[in-house]
């Protein structure tokens, strides 16, 4: 079901300063994008198209808190994930995660693994710094982190809701990629990044068009596209940006409970 969200748009600049609780329709994408029955090769989806879907990927996954468990176990399932969806690149393998609750306050990190709450702001996690004219690549993200510059790079996120009942309580919100403005897009540093780096943030546009999917169950995952360092149209990468959002009449049920893994692949 379709409901109104109210987004927070940070990030500010000379043209506006953040404006929060922007109202937005949040489109149901389960309505008409449904699920993945099973994972296949979503290359032009993920980077020419919207730049997110849900696909059908259980976990043998039982305790999500078990750091240890998560990292021998899911770190193998989304890597296979990642390189069904992606088959052309090659998925480096992943050592960390993020896992998030309405109870953790602060981004924080513990032995390699970030915790954090429900990010209910408008962002995108990585962005290249621009020339002062805004139309081309002063340093890529991909140099500033030492990646290979030779190289296509993509970052994709795999989210997941791991309670054991269906996600009501802040899902996360994607907005397609092709509906985004790139002058809309605001690149500032990342404050939650170990080693700096600029990260997408953005001013509010009507024609944004923004999606979740209801009742996600833990057997199933949202991808979506976070980097492109040479995207196929020759401009500057328009993200995935994502935020979580409050659902109308949600007070008192089953609180959100998420884990995250970010890849990079190469080709």
């Amino acid at each position: 079901m379709d409901f109104t969200g109210y987004l927070n748009y940070w990030g500010e600049t000379e043209k506006a300063p953040p404006q929060l609780g922007v109202p937005a329709t949040i489109h149901d994408a389960r309505v008409d994008r449904g699920v993945e029955g099973s994972p296949r090769d979503s290359t032009d989806l993920l980077l020419d198209g919207e730049g997110f879907l849900l696909v059908h990927a259980p976990s043998a996954v039982d305790d999500w808190t078990d750091v240890g468990e998560v990292a021998r176990i899911y770190y193998a399932e989304s890597l296979a994930l990642a390189q069904m969806l992606l088959p052309s690149f090659e998925v480096t393998p992943i050592d960390s995660h993020t896992f998030r609750n309405e109870d953790i306050k602060e981004h924080h990190w513990v032995d390699g693994v970030q915790y954090g709450p429900c990010a209910e702001f408008v962002h995108n996690d990585y962005a290249d710094f621009l020339a002062a004219d805004r139309k081309g690549v002063e340093k890529t993200f991909a140099e500033v982190m030492g990646m290979p510059i030779d190289r296509r790079v993509i970052g994709i996120n795999i989210w997941r809701s791991v309670t054991d009942s269906p996600l009501e309580r802040f899902p996360l919100a994607v907005c397609d990629r092709t509906s985004i403005d790139p002058d809309d897009l605001v690149y500032e540093l990342n404050p939650n990044a170990p080693k700096p780096f600029n990260a997408h943030y953005c001013r509010p546009n009507r024609d944004q068009r923004w999606n979740y999917y209801s009742h996600l169950a833990k057997d199933e995952a949202l991808v979506f596209t976070t980097y492109d360092s040479n995207p196929d149209d020759g401009e500057l990468f328009r993200p995935t940006l994502h935020t979580a959002v409050q659902i109308p009449e949600t007070d008192g049920c089953t609180s959100r409970v998420s884990v995250e893994v970010r890849f990079f692949a190469y080709r």
